[in-house]
């Protein structure tokens, strides 16, 4: 483990982990919308966003962990 983190790149991984859960968030409520709606278009549109969602994560996740691997620190992926 690297003797000290820069306090930018601490900033970074806070705002990427704010921002993951954020995603995971909103896909929850959007989930729930497709769940909720019975019109076919509404039902669609919620299911893309959640589609959407879950493709920021994944972005947001690949990023933090490359940033967590250059500094030497230990990444549990999780699901």
């Amino acid at each position: 483990m690297p003797d000290k983190i820069e306090p930018v790149e601490k900033e970074l991984l806070a705002i990427l982990e704010e921002a993951i859960e954020e995603e995971r968030r909103s896909a929850g409520r959007y989930r729930r919308g497709a769940e909720l709606s019975s019109e076919p278009d509404s039902k669609k549109m919620f299911e893309r966003l959640v589609q959407d969602e879950e493709a920021h994560e994944r972005v947001l996740k690949e990023r933090y962990y490359e940033i967590k691997k250059r500094l030497g620190l230990k990444a549990f992926k999780q699901s």
